[in-house]
């Protein structure tokens, strides 16, 4: 089989991972090419090492950019027309809605190639007016990372969890989670010693670590407030926030600094390469409270797989993730609920264990990247089934 991915980004961001994995578990058996972004003058594109780095083909010349611009995405359909009639895919597939926007006009142009297109958003795929236009215009498949947003997408288009309602016509649905390198994540290949003095945790310390970006829509104020309450009676807690962020000095530390809680929180930055993974492994538990702008979250099922009891919001998908509390907690969005969670973890190692016990299960029972590459091809194979019958396979 010959598949495209096209991703309309430059920056190692949102879905870029999940796309690069699934385009990286394919290219061991079929043949596979993944676009990305083009840099603006002077930078370098953050995604292309990590295409390299797995050696999956890709071809440059492509602007991709994030959002629409005409000029842009005018010259990039006639590119991609090229590349389709050159390269003859039975799939492309798409991750974001520009590259959706590009490749519907190519492929309803050059008839080269079935469409798919991804939808990461907890939310489904958006039913804007400008999206309900691009899916007009060519969708052969979807692919949804979580049953709230296949609802969601079901509310907007109309339809069964077979197949949304497009033009009159049902296009074949599929329900994909999120899948992560469950070797990389496995605990066993890390020191747990090692994490904690990169950490710099003594012996005594609870550590409850959160991956995000410092952003002020994250939180971080009611996460603080729960946690200064918390440290208060178990001095041992640490929190350990992992991640960049322009404003991580305003959110995060000034703030823990004026509760009088600066040396309680960690902040270790961006940690790159056996870094990220050893350092996670050092933690007792973990956070996730706000979905970014990977809407698989990711981080989420990196620090379960490596058996960290997890904590969340009630924000779509997290529940979802953990099982509605299967293999971690669920706590209302208040300072007060959040409080009483933490507590829970901080206090009681055997709870901390016996959730992070079922987080693991959970991630090899359903994570494993590989494993949701497969599904993936077979849903290929299912709407290839579909244009087949129908007369409209790609020529």
């Amino acid at each position: 089989m010959r598949i495209v991915h096209l991703i309309s980004n430059w920056k190692w961001t949102g879905p870029v991972e999940p796309a690069l994995n699934t385009a990286w578990q394919q290219s061991s058996d079929h043949e596979v090419l993944f676009l990305s972004g083009t840099a603006p003058d002077g930078q370098d594109s953050k995604i292309q090492p990590h295409v390299d780095s797995k050696g999956v083909s890709s071809r440059s010349g492509l602007h991709l950019s994030k959002h629409a611009r005409f000029r842009a995405n005018r010259e990039d359909v006639r590119s991609l027309e090229a590349l389709l009639r050159d390269f003859r895919p039975d799939i492309v597939h798409t991750h974001m809605e520009n590259d959706h926007r590009i490749a519907s006009a190519a492929v309803a142009k050059t008839d080269q190639g079935l469409l798919v297109r991804t939808a990461y958003d907890p939310g489904g795929l958006s039913g804007s007016l400008r999206t309900r236009r691009t899916v007009h215009r060519r969708l052969d498949g979807l692919i949804l990372t979580s049953h709230k947003g296949q609802e969601e997408t079901l509310r907007a288009y109309g339809g069964t969890p077979e197949g949304l309602s497009v033009a009159g016509k049902t296009c074949p649905l599929a329900m994909v989670e999120g899948g992560i390198d469950l070797h990389r994540f496995d605990p066993s290949r890390y020191d747990r010693e090692e994490g904690r003095a990169l950490l710099g945790l003594e012996p005594d310390h609870v550590a409850i670590g959160i991956v995000a970006r410092v952003q002020s829509h994250r939180r971080f104020e009611l996460l603080l407030e729960a946690f200064g309450a918390v440290v208060a009676r178990h001095p041992q807690a640490r929190l350990v926030v992992v991640g960049r962020g322009t404003h991580r000095q305003t959110l995060l530390m000034d703030p823990a600094v004026s509760m009088g809680i600066g040396d309680k929180v960690l902040a270790p930055g961006y940690l790159e390469g056996d870094r990220y993974p050893t350092a996670l492994r050092g933690l007792d538990a973990c956070l996730f409270l706000v979905p970014g702008s990977d809407g698989t979250c990711r981080a989420l099922r990196e620090q379960m797989a490596l058996g960290l009891a997890p904590l969340v919001f009630p924000r779509d998908p997290l529940p979802e993730i953990v099982a509605s509390g299967d293999c971690g907690m669920v706590v209302e969005e208040s300072a007060e609920a959040l409080e009483k969670g933490l507590e829970e973890l901080v206090a009681n190692p055997e709870l901390r264990e016996g959730l992070g016990k079922a987080a693991r299960t959970a991630a090899e029972d359903r994570f494993e990247a590989k494993c949701q590459a497969e599904k993936v091809v077979a849903f290929y194979d299912q709407i290839m089934d579909v244009a087949a019958r129908e007369g409209t396979a790609a020529s």
